[in-house]
């Protein structure tokens, strides 16, 4: 009887494990070898996008059928296995340089980065979290970052929104706790990838991304201006794709323009003549919206350009607005001004962390500064106070401010303030000429919108710049 119930059990239990196939995916070219073992021979290869059937699955190693029908083996770290019977689910990149990180959360270590675009096996979904097979290991991406390649096609897409805040700011994750990475004014043209409970997911300006409160945005039929960017060098080189290694396909001009199709890491994909894609390094252009129109100068100048406050020093607060992150949105615009002009630019800080005023100084004796401009927003307790002030310390700094003022105020927009002495620390311990502008106070609620317009920053910047090449002639 034993035999008997053998007999008949051992074809059912198969024939169950037969109906839960599983499948092996693979997301790089991995050998088959004939056993499971490193000094075994290799009888063939599967490629990324391959699947196969698994027969037998170990601590280290996995025993797959090919769809030719050869059986094999390979190593188990190299494969991602699932059991469902549905269409295998695929995900994009929808940011540049998305981070894969070791577990489900932001507070694991980031293992790598995937590209823009690049597609993906998804292994499973943990809550906001995607794992996929990564070099080997498993990683995790978060869903948000992500859209899906086996969606249907009645799914919902990005939309096109237009900012209604007087100041919206950006935040890194969603939620007030998070991180405020950037802010937008009103009328700011964004995209809204994902909406999640009360957050949006949106990219703007070159393809930066990041999370905005929802309330805030509005369906328009207005597109966003065209992006362009300008090339700052002679036989500026072309290439086929983002970094260093791919291959040159075209050397461009100085003062060449071309339409920015996306920003993936540090590499624009810009739009030829011709209609093809290319490739240019962000530290070789300037995508000012408006460059300055004063001449290039013949002999090389040195410039330190002091964005005030940032990192856990937020400056001056307005009702929307951290001056920490305007000053350092103006001072950069300004540099790629200078910059096209062939000045040389030093940069006191380049993002949101915090340099101490000392250390600010140290870089302006350190690159014999021609000349040493530090960028701020003014605050009183008084909300109707208003205006833009220059600041000097010595006699050595009047020409400076002098040459900057003379374009600031030309412009009737607000209140000139006049030039002022200022006993500040970046001034009064700088060897070199230097000057500390105030462009507005944040303490004033229409100021405060007005400085954050895009055409106050391009007229503000312009005229700073113009000033500072006025006065290195």
């Amino acid at each position: 009887m034993i035999f008997a119930f053998l007999f008949f059990v051992i074809p059912i239990i198969f024939s169950t494990s037969a109906s839960a196939e599983k499948n092996a995916y693979f997301e790089e070219t991995v050998n088959v070898r004939a056993e499971p073992s490193l000094t075994s021979s290799v009888i063939t290869q599967v490629h990324k996008g391959d699947s196969a059937i698994v027969l037998e699955s170990k601590t280290d190693w996995t025993n797959i059928q090919l769809h030719t029908g050869e059986e094999g083996w390979v190593s188990s770290r190299l494969v991602s296995i699932s059991s469902d019977s549905k269409e295998r689910k695929s995900i994009q990149s929808t940011v540049s340089d998305l981070q894969v990180r070791a577990g489900p959360g932001k507070e694991y270590k980031v293992i790598g980065n995937i590209t823009q675009d690049s597609e993906w096996n998804v292994l499973e979904t943990a809550g906001d979290w995607t794992s996929i097979q990564f070099k080997g290991q498993t990683g995790w991406v978060a869903s948000w970052l992500v859209s899906s390649t086996t969606a249907s096609p009645d799914q919902k897409t990005s939309q096109v929104k237009e900012v209604k805040a007087r100041i919206l700011n950006v935040r890194d994750f969603p939620g007030t706790e998070n991180r405020i990475i950037s802010q937008l004014p009103s009328g700011t043209i964004v995209e809204e990838v994902r909406q999640e409970k009360n957050w949006s997911f949106i990219r703007y300006q070159n393809g930066q991304t990041g999370w905005v409160d929802s309330t805030y945005l509005q369906e328009t039929d207005k597109q966003e201006e065209s992006e362009f960017l300008t090339i700052l060098y002679q036989a500026t080189n072309l290439r086929s794709g983002p970094g260093l290694n791919y291959e040159v396909i075209k050397q461009a001009p100085a003062k060449a323009r071309y339409k920015i199709a996306a920003k993936e890491g540090k590499w624009f994909r810009i739009l030829l003549d011709d209609g093809r894609s290319a490739y240019v390094a962000d530290w070789v252009v300037s995508t000012a919206s408006k460059l300055s129109t004063s001449p290039v100068l013949k002999s090389g100048k040195t410039v330190v350009l002091d964005a005030g406050h940032g990192g856990y020093d937020s400056g001056a607060l307005g009702i929307t607005t951290l001056e920490k992150i305007l000053t350092l949105k103006t001072t950069t615009t300004i540099a790629e001004k200078l910059k096209n002009a062939g000045v040389q630019v030093i940069l006191t800080r380049d993002d949101d962390t915090f340099v101490s005023l000392s250390e600010r100084t140290l870089l302006s004796d350190r690159y014999k500064a021609d000349a040493f401009v530090s960028i701020h927003f003014d605050s009183t307790v008084d909300p109707t106070a208003n205006g833009a002030t220059t600041y000097y310390y010595g006699e050595n700094d009047m020409s400076l401010a002098s040459a900057i003022h003379a374009k600031i105020g030309d412009d009737t927009t607000l209140r000139d303030r006049g030039i002022r002495y200022g006993n500040y620390y970046v001034l009064r311990n700088n060897k070199q000429p230097s000057v500390l502008l105030e462009l507005g106070f944040l303490s004033n609620p229409w100021e405060e919108q007005l400085v954050n317009r895009l055409d106050y920053q391009s007229k503000v910047t312009t005229e700073i710049s113009n000033g500072i090449l006025t006065f290195l002639q």
